[in-house]
């Protein structure tokens, strides 16, 4: 009995045992953070590309060119950050918008035949033509 109240109360290992049950957390609160980095890149990224966007298009009045060269900055990005084509509307005075969606990078394309949803974004930036 003695031997029994002596295993119980001796202490060794358990260390290690805290550590592997918090171990799943830290990794999973590691993941919410890089995700988050990771989001944030891509909003800086697209507004990056609706600010180019908006200078290139008020020179030269291009919207072929203007595409190209904030196609240019989000192909930078990676492979998380899938564009749209950007758009234009107005006069002299015009809106250049830009459409992203911003995969989840820990997630697959795909889980049990079911598209995994990523997180959209839009950018714009104001501007007028200069002449």
């Amino acid at each position: 009995m003695k031997l029994w109240k002596r295993k119980l109360k001796n202490e060794d290992g358990s260390a290690t045992i805290e550590f592997l049950g918090i171990l799943p957390l830290a990794l999973f609160l590691l993941m919410i953070v890089i995700q988050l980095v990771v989001g944030i890149h891509g909003v800086l990224v697209t507004q990056s590309a609706a600010n180019e966007y908006a200078k290139v298009y008020s020179v030269t009045e291009n919207s072929g060119k203007a595409s190209q060269a904030a196609g240019d900055i989000l192909s930078s990005a990676g492979d998380y950050l899938q564009s749209g084509s950007p758009t234009v509307s107005g006069g002299k005075e015009f809106t250049a918008e830009v459409n992203v969606n911003i995969r989840l990078v820990f997630l697959p394309g795909e889980i049990m035949g079911y598209q995994v949803p990523s997180i959209p974004y839009t950018a714009t930036a104001h501007s007028r033509v200069i002449e």
